[in-house]
């Protein structure tokens, strides 16, 4: 853990030390955040003044309130705060009498830098500078003319291959239709050239399709009033319909030409259908919770199959007859149903559905971890007079009519005893989806790697082991076509394959027994961005998303319209990529919401060669670089190593390198300047005892690129070592970097070998957050149920994994997110006390809008923490210690942590008093036969 201040000042005398001071959460939780405007949290910065002299610090006085910018001017502290309101004005810290007087009243915009000299201060407020007279008070307006070259104003042509959203296969297989950077555009699989048929630069373009005959296409194009369908022809020449859907955020999902509809879901939950010949859009229905829709069309265009989620959690199997208007259910609530589809002949609807997935149907969960999805593949028999699709041959001849004309498909849906219909394929459970239906009647399918069934190293993905599938019914059997996808599109014809690989790559293969995939060539993906023009587009469209996405319709109060009218003036002053990020950040910071944050998209990018790290704390010593500390990895880390603790090429503290690849290194030199472009290379050391290279020996090492996992198991190892020492081994130690997949990780790996200890101290100090940790907090809280006796050794308990000494719970300013929410729970639960600094305080949800036209990404918060009370918490607040222990600066300079000390006294105190009621010996032996 270190301490840390950000823009500190000295005074005139260099006696007084002014600084903000708060943790590493202002590089981490609070990159590219909505600002600090109205955040009252628990690492709200605050300003400090170090006298040097008295080795003393004087605290600015404010209660959740955000202080920056600390400079000074005649002996006094200017500095800018939120504490009078929620926007930041300008204040002064009268050193002597130790008051604090506001000397701004911005009530508009918020003071953003302020500096002085003399009697006057500069400050800059709604992209404008101002003066502001010490003496009379007077503040005017700066006027200051540039001329500033902006090359990222320039228009250019950009690559937008690596910007795809979406890809449809043609019908035919002859083309591709892709959405890249909001355009729209066909790529030839074979012969042609690449089209842009939307070109409408500054406008943005969603999920477009193919019409089923490939004579047309349609997408969605987004405005500031909302989305409209475009329907053209497939060349992109020609007339365009057009048809106004409405305000919402819409995805195009299947088109029925025969009977002019095409089916769309919108970001409510909702699926609807619009008649293309009178514009009428229908609504057939919404979910009762959120979660994606699957949904297939028959072959005649008169039955709409598709899932809703329930109540349950489960996803329900419904069908919606167009001419009846009328929806039907086909599943019972009793599993959850995915991915259905019809097969070509009508006869029979395919899905998969599982009865094991309950545990994970609720994702925030941290119980949802590593629980294995497995679902069957079933095919229902729609008519009665229809038979099973696994129904074996008979064997008989058939008679030879002659041609045939091939019949016309219609779907017909018995209901009657339509569930008990119902046959499974016979596959394996897995974790299936995306099924698809070819010509040959085959059906196509997703089998995507479970998480938790292995992990890989850095720089891998377990997602190449996805694979794709096919059954055949005839010889009633599946076989493994391919891995290393993410997805597939089969061609309306039913005769090709679009594969979406995980390198990023686009694939076309011919349906057969085995397929040979082709790679379509995206290098013509290419249009001509104007970036004011594509600038404004992602300023309305976030906009746009804040006020659809964000979790409470009323937007905190806050009039959305006229937040749009202060900040869209200044857009016509942006410059870069980057100014754009920063005006939409002090957007969407009007409402004072955690988790609304954004950053990415086409920013400026420096390429550099990545530098080498030894994996070890170095000091100039004797004109050398002397090695302090070497980095080991651990025991039971597999994917770490240090590059100095290599059996037979091992360095020793204490130890100087003298030169680097036969080339000597000194200390005037720069270490990390000769160890560029060395990651993951073979590099010769010279090391040894002494500075002047004698009894120096050569040592083969290859640097790595991040020494972040090094440092911090040594930083755990080292408390859990400490707190063993000062308990004598009754007090186990669990630090728990998030709660996502780290923090689950390491729970499990350090609760379970602890668990012959009396007690626990859970550090969650900088805890990242994730999902909502109940997993972890249902374990700490297990109640004794059971023992049972054995002929040798120990007794076993009921529930395995359960210690009921105390527990300790350490927090900080750096904790947030499911960070705030396990020591609320902890709390909640009566597992123990909490100790430290007040969390973060943010328990808004986010990920659920789309990211924008240039890969930017916006997380807008969709949902929020509601405590048992049922009152709004945490949120803005943080979780409170029940003792309030600071990270002492000085002590941490020391090496030592104040924090972790006070949590071992505190434990050791609990385990005085407490009185331990569960049985650690077995009852007498029963003496008589039947007792």
């Amino acid at each position: 853990m270190e301490a840390r201040f950000f823009r500190g000042q000295w005074d005139e005398s260099g006696d007084r030390l002014a600084y903000i001071d708060f943790g590493p959460a202002y590089n981490g939780l609070y990159g590219g955040s909505a600002g600090w405007r109205g955040y009252r949290g628990g690492t709200t910065p605050s300003i400090r003044i170090l006298n040097s002299a008295s080795d003393s610090v004087t605290n600015i006085e404010g209660e959740r309130v955000n202080d920056i910018e600390p400079f000074w001017l005649d002996g006094d502290v200017y500095f800018v705060s939120d504490r009078a309101d929620k926007r930041f004005n300008l204040f002064r810290f009268d050193s002597d009498s130790e008051t604090i007087e506001q000397l701004t009243e911005q009530d508009d915009w918020d003071i953003r830098w302020a500096s002085g000299h003399g009697s006057h201060i500069v400050y800059e407020a709604g992209g404008r500078l101002h003066e502001l007279d010490l003496e009379n008070g007077e503040v005017s307006m700066l006027s200051v003319h540039i001329k500033p070259d902006l090359p990222q104003r320039r228009v250019e042509w950009k690559d937008a291959s690596n910007n795809i959203q979406h890809a449809r296969i043609s019908p035919q297989a002859k083309r591709l239709i892709v959405t890249a950077r909001g355009e729209v555009f066909t790529v030839p699989v074979d012969e042609g050239s690449t089209r842009n048929l939307s070109n409408t630069g500054g406008i943005r373009e969603y999920t477009a399709t193919w019409s089923p005959d490939g004579a047309q296409v349609a997408w969605l194009e987004e405005s500031l009033e909302g989305q409209t369908l475009v329907i053209s022809d497939q060349t992109g020449r020609g007339e365009q319909e057009r048809f106004e859907l409405g305000p919402e955020f819409y995805t195009l999902r299947a088109w029925d030409a025969e009977n002019s509809r095409i089916i769309y879901t919108d970001n409510r939950q909702g699926l609807h259908y619009i008649d293309l010949d009178r514009g009428q859009t229908t609504q057939v229905d919404t979910g009762t919770r959120e979660g994606g829709i699957d949904l297939a069309l028959s072959p005649d265009g008169t039955w709409l199959a598709y899932t809703k989620r329930q109540a349950n959690y489960y996803r329900d199997l419904k069908v919606y007859s167009f001419e009846r208007n009328e929806a039907y259910p086909l599943s019972d609530g009793m599993a959850d149903v995915a991915s259905p589809v019809f097969s070509r002949d009508g006869k029979h609807l395919y899905f998969a559905a599982s009865t094991n997935s309950g545990p994970l149907q609720f994702g925030l969960d941290m119980s949802s971890q590593e629980r294995p999805y497995r679902a069957g593949l079933y095919a229902i028999v729609l008519q009665d007079d229809h038979a099973s699709p696994l129904l074996p041959g008979t064997g008989d001849e058939t008679v030879n009519k002659g041609e045939e004309e091939e019949e016309e498909v219609e779907t017909r849906i018995d209901f009657q005893g339509l569930l008990e219909r119902t046959v499974a394929l016979g596959v394996a459970e897995g974790n299936y989806g995306d099924l698809q239906v070819a010509k040959d009647g085959s059906l196509f399918y997703m089998h995507r790697i479970q998480p938790g069934v292995t992990r890989e190293p850095p720089g891998a993905t377990a997602l190449t082991e996805n694979r794709l599938k096919r059954f055949d019914f005839e010889e009633r059997q599946e076989t493994s076509m391919i891995s290393g996808l993410t997805g597939f599109d089969i061609s309306a014809a039913g005769s090709h394959l679009l594969l979406q690989m995980v390198n990023g790559s686009l694939a076309v293969a011919e349906i057969n027994r085995e397929i040979e995939p082709e790679t379509v060539n995206l290098s013509d993906l290419r249009l001509e961005v104007d970036p004011m023009k594509e600038w404004t587009q992602i300023f309305d469209e976030a906009w746009r998303m804040q006020r659809d996405f964000f979790y409470a319709e009323n937007l905190h109060g806050v009039d959305w319209d006229a937040v749009y009218e202060q900040y869209r003036p200044l857009l016509e002053h942006v410059g870069r990529r980057e100014d754009l990020n920063d005006l939409m950040i002090e957007m969407i910071a009007e409402l004072h919401a955690g988790h609304n944050r954004l950053g990415g998209g086409d920013i400026h990018r420096v390429s550099s060669p990545e530098t080498g790290l030894l994996g070890a704390n170095l000091s100039v010593s004797n004109g050398r670089y002397r090695i302090d500390r070497i980095y080991t990895g651990e025991n039971w880390n597999p994917f770490l190593r240090g590059p100095l603790a290599v059996p037979g090429h091992k360095a020793e503290e204490g130890e100087y390198i003298i030169a680097i690849n036969g080339r000597e290194l000194n200390a005037d030199e720069n270490i990390f300047q000769r160890l560029k472009n060395t990651v993951d290379e073979q590099v010769t050391l010279r090391v040894g005892p002494n500075a002047n290279g004698r009894n120096a020996r050569e040592i083969t090492v290859e640097p790595v690129s991040s020494e972040n996992r090094l440092r911090l198991w040594a930083w755990v190892e080292s408390n859990r070592k400490a707190v063993e020492e000062a308990t004598d081994g009754r007090v186990g130690y669990i630090y728990l970097p998030n709660t996502a997949d780290d923090g689950y990780a390491f729970f499990n790996r350090m609760f379970y070998a602890q668990l012959d200890k009396e007690a626990l101290i859970i550090d969650e100090r900088a805890n990242g957050g994730g999902q909502a940790a109940n997993y972890i907090t249902e374990v700490l809280s297990r109640r004794h149920l059971a023992n049972w006796a054995y002929r040798e050794g120990k007794m076993s308990s009921t529930p395995f994994g359960a210690l009921h000494g105390p527990k300790l719970m350490m927090i900080d300013q750096d904790a947030g997110s499911g960070g705030d929410f396990m020591p609320y729970a902890f709390r909640e639960l009566d597992i123990g006390k909490l100790l430290g600094t007040r969390t973060w305080g943010g328990l808004i949800g986010i990920s659920r809008n789309p990211s924008l036209m240039d890969g930017g990404f916006m997380t807008v918060p969709h949902f929020r923490f509601i405590d048992t009370d049922n009152n709004w918490s945490i949120e803005n607040e943080g979780v409170a210690p029940d003792i309030h222990v600071e990270l002492d600066p000085i002590a941490t300079n020391q090496g030592r942590d104040s924090q972790l000390e006070e949590a071992i006294d505190t434990i050791l105190e609990q385990l005085e008093t407490y009185e331990d009621d569960i049985p650690r010996e077995q009852p007498p032996l029963p003496t008589q036969p039947g007792r």
